[in-house]
């Protein structure tokens, strides 16, 4: 796992989550990098890192995107 991914549990819907986003997906461009990411109700900044089951996701303006690689 890469060392700046935090290793977070499989998301529990009854908690706080963020969307996951598709990449290949059009998007609408957010200038504003304040808006959080959540996860299982753990608040993440814009280009964070983490590790699900071992998928990576990172944080983009309040939605998580599959990262490249493993984990």
């Amino acid at each position: 796992m890469s060392a700046d991914r935090t290793p977070v549990d499989a998301r529990d819907e009854s908690l706080p989550n963020s969307p996951i986003g598709d990449q290949e997906e059009d998007v609408t461009v957010i200038a504003d990098k304040s808006i959080k990411c959540q996860w299982n109700g753990a608040e993440f900044s814009d280009g964070d890192s983490v590790c699900a089951v071992g998928v990576p996701y990172e944080c983009h303006y309040g939605s998580w995107m599959k990262a490249s690689g493993s984990c």
